[in-house]
């Protein structure tokens, strides 16, 4: 079992900022048409995801919220999930964040990620330590899941920030849905659902994905196969005076990369993939990012 400190105790009254307006039907609604889901999700699969954004007030179009389908038949699934940018938006929100960090200790099996967080209302930080044996997704033959092989230091982290947000912030955070890396073992897709067995519903068409690949190929070989991890974002965020990037920009500018992948998983190949956040982890800048942003997007939505 992960190890977690105990809660601090409060001593002030810091009131919660002011949330967000209210998220409406018509909006969810709207996003399930634009991207086909009306098409692909029955009745009871769309007001399961409707009735999700609207407990938590998570807009989809700002990629709050996603959705996947898994299987056909007895082994179809649907997976409502968030992304960890919105459990650190949420605690920003409150006006009770002080500040956070995250980083990874140790290699291998006995790697673990710690989170630690900094609220103004308690005496003192929260920590949170998640160990990579215990979290990580597998298939059914054992083997990590594509995104747990692929970025295994990432993944971990994913998962110690989530957890330890809604620890820190449970009235908060607590019933939001998981983040993507964090689904329990009984809720991973199975080797017979896994998006390479070909029955994930489709949004959009993979060979867009190997033709721009070839039409726009990675000038280092060698640096796209391996894509630099996120860097850890530190309790104060201050920007870069020559480019206004933080760390913390950084990393939900990832995510969103990251977000996408993961909801288009056959119209990406590995290669592909590291290329995209390679050049996204070398940028200086916001604009260098949000570039690969939408050339991901370009990608993923070229059938919509």
């Amino acid at each position: 079992m992960s190890k977690v400190s105990a809660f601090p105790t409060s001593d002030n009254g810091t009131k919660p900022a002011q949330v967000s307006e209210q998220i409406k039907k018509e909006t969810i609604l709207e996003y399930l048409k634009a991207f086909g889901f009306t098409k692909t999700l029955s009745e009871a699969e769309q007001n399961q995801f409707l009735q999700t954004a609207l407990a938590g007030n998570l807009d989809p179009f700002k990629r709050e919220l996603h959705i996947a389908v898994y299987g056909e038949g007895e082994n179809r699934k649907v997976l409502i999930l968030t992304g960890y940018q919105v459990y650190l938006k949420r605690a920003e929100r409150t006006g009770n964040l002080d500040g956070w960090r995250a980083w990874l200790e140790g290699d291998g099996p006995q790697m673990k990620a710690v989170v630690e967080i900094f609220r103004k209302d308690w005496t003192h930080s929260f920590t949170h330590e998640v160990y990579w044996e215990e979290a990580v997704q597998k298939r059914k033959d054992g083997n990590p899941t594509q995104f747990w092989a692929k970025q295994p230091r990432f993944q971990l982290r994913k998962v110690a920030i989530a957890q330890g947000f809604r620890l820190a912030f449970p009235d908060e955070l607590g019933s939001l849905p998981y983040e993507t890396a964090e689904l329990p073992d009984n809720d991973a897709a199975p080797e017979s659902m896994a998006p390479n067995g070909g029955n994930l519903v489709k949004t959009s068409i993979g060979s867009l994905a190997e033709q721009a690949l070839d039409d726009d190929p990675p000038t280092d070989t060698a640096t796209a196969q391996q894509t630099p991890p996120p860097k850890t974002a530190k309790p104060t965020s201050s920007p870069n005076q020559e480019t206004g990037l933080t760390a913390k920009d950084r990393d939900e500018l990832i995510q969103q990369i990251e977000d996408i992948f993961e909801a288009h998983p056959q119209d990406f190949t590995k290669k592909h993939m590291n290329w995209i956040l390679n050049n996204a982890n070398k940028a200086v800048d916001k604009a260098g990012i949000k570039k690969m942003i939408a050339y991901a997007e370009k990608v993923a939505k070229a059938s919509a």
